[in-house]
């Protein structure tokens, strides 16, 4: 028997009804976009940082705040750019922001400052507005070593061109982290402004509201009951997944296709226990090759300490001794190891304790062998 009703209501690309438990951020990041849209010259636009841990909401909050902008403004645009889909080089994308919002303005032959310059002298020629947000900046800043960032054209528009007016209404920066990983130096971190909305991970009760929600618009009546959300909530609330909202909707939309799969018309506590074994080595697996190649050596320097010792932790001395094992071997110079370090400390793959480290949320064999296969492409 079937027990969805309508399983894209877990997918990540869904925008509810109404966002729960972020109707504070909400609100001020409308306010702050307002301020962009009620500007009394020709060049200020608002610029805003919308900060939190991966599966907080930001993106759906963004898309939903642009969302309502579009329908309550005349002539304003929302775009939305994940900057993760893209090399660290810009041109390939303001190409993808030209073509989605400016096709005339749009050619493959144009640098990227060219095409920003088209894109601005379009808005102003057609009296069309704009408002992007640019998702995962930080993961962009570090790619691009802080060099040739969007980030810095975005908060330089006024210098960037001469184009009047501006009709670039309001930037949006989506990151894990405010600190960049130290790429930009005083002057950028400045220029991106004091309108910071910073989303705490969700906790526990604000995950069960927010399932039970989801799971009376996906699933059929009575088919996942409430200790299946108790159990979910349970687990995702607490380290190393943190409330995350997003790996908690995957596990019920997993859990309901065993259930399916099984011919049975009701979740099972079971279900998810399964799906949380083959879920997360999967969801992380983009993580780990998404990071860049210094940072993935350093964990995969701790990982193999860790499985020869068979301890939760290793010490940082022997970690050190692994890496310039590595470095040597793949002739990679041994420097960055601390920069490293504090990197995949800072957005929770590994645990700092004085001088011990230890992974967050993943068995060492398993991650050395994963890491292993990413450093030889």
């Amino acid at each position: 028997m079937p027990v969805f009703m309508d399983r894209t209501r877990l997918s990540p690309a869904h925008l509810p009804k109404r966002l729960l438990h972020r109707e504070k951020e909400f609100s001020l990041l409308r306010k702050f976009l307002e301020a962009g849209v009620e500007r009394g010259d020709d060049v200020f636009y608002s610029r805003v940082q919308v900060v939190g841990p991966v599966g907080a909401g930001k993106t759906t909050l963004c898309l939903m705040a642009g969302q309502e902008m579009q329908r309550k403004h005349r002539n304003l645009t929302h775009a939305y750019v994940n900057l993760r889909r893209f090399t660290s080089s810009k041109v390939s994308i303001y190409r993808y922001l030209v073509k989605s919002v400016a096709e005339e303005a749009y050619s493959v032959s144009l640098s990227a400052e060219e095409l920003l310059e088209n894109l601005l002298h379009f808005l102003k020629n057609t009296g069309q507005r704009l408002i992007i947000t640019f998702d995962d900046a930080d993961y962009h800043v570090s790619m691009s070593r802080g060099r040739e960032t969007v980030v810095y054209d975005f908060t330089r528009l006024h210098e960037f061109s001469s184009v009047r007016p501006l009709n670039v209404l309001g930037v949006v920066f989506v990151s894990r982290e405010s600190g960049y990983g130290g790429y930009l130096d005083r002057a950028e971190t400045s220029s991106l402004g004091a309108s910071v909305l910073r989303l705490e991970p969700y906790t526990r009760e604000q995950l069960i509201d927010i399932l039970a929600d989801r799971v009376s618009e996906a699933f059929v009546r009575g088919a996942v009951p409430d200790n299946v959300v108790e159990y979910v909530a349970d687990v995702v609330s607490k380290p190393p997944y943190s409330g995350d909202v997003r790996l908690a909707l995957d596990l019920l939309l997993y859990a309901g296709n065993l259930a399916e799969n099984d011919g049975r018309d009701v979740v099972k506590v079971d279900d998810v226990r399964y799906a949380l074994s083959e879920t997360i080595s999967v969801s992380r697996a983009a993580e780990y090759a998404d990071l860049p190649e210094k940072p993935k050596a350093v964990l995969l320097s701790i990982a193999k300490v860790l499985q020869r010792r068979d301890e939760q932790t290793a010490e940082l001395k022997e970690i050190r001794e692994m890496f310039s094992l590595f470095c040597e071997s793949h002739g990679l110079s041994e420097s960055g190891f601390d920069k490293a370090l504090s990197y995949l400390a800072e957005r929770g793959y590994v645990e700092k304790r004085g001088d011990k480290v230890g992974l967050v949320g993943v068995d060492a064999r398993r991650l050395s062998l994963l890491l292993e296969q990413l450093l030889k492409r």
